[in-house]
């Protein structure tokens, strides 16, 4: 065997193997639920049907939040069907929470989901994990963890 046979026979497997990698690497999804850190592999639509599950969450203006001003924050979501979402919460890492109703009128279903809910960002915080409770089957649920980093805090009166 000639050694560029040798060396095809060896990278042949190794070339095969990062493939793979890479296939099931792109289509993993980490998300945190009420149990923990889940791991899905190629999950694109909830599992079980009324499933709502958060996607994102995006604040306006965050290079330059101030601490206790209110922003008009859109969580963007999927679900199947059409969920009445009740209530969403933010953990602040300044060791707050903050829970707020969440209004009929500002959800928006379709290929691109979202509702929107005020949020007052407290002093000191860098991090903030949000999630929604909302019915289904007549129970309620808590979707997934959410987390959105906050870039600069600094005081109303800057």
């Amino acid at each position: 065997m000639s050694p560029k046979d040798q060396l095809v026979s060896i990278l042949k497997p190794v070339l095969m193997n990062i493939a793979v990698l890479l296939v099931i690497s792109s289509c993993i999804t980490i998300t945190e639920g009420p149990e923990g850190p889940s791991i899905s592999l190629g999950r694109t639509e909830p599992s079980n049907r009324g499933e709502l599950r958060l996607l994102t969450l995006d604040i306006p203006q965050s290079w330059n939040l101030a601490a206790n001003v209110e922003y008009l924050t859109t969580i963007n979501f999927e679900a199947d069907p059409k969920p009445q979402i009740r209530r969403t919460c933010f953990n602040f890492s300044s060791d707050a929470q903050s829970c707020i109703d969440v209004q009929a009128k500002d959800v928006a279903y379709g290929s691109h989901a979202y509702f929107r809910v005020p949020i007052h960002v407290p002093m000191g915080t860098k991090r903030i994990d949000c999630y929604a409770e909302y019915i289904r089957d007549g129970a309620t649920h808590r979707t997934n963890t959410v987390t959105y980093y906050v870039v600069t805090l600094k005081k109303p009166e800057e």
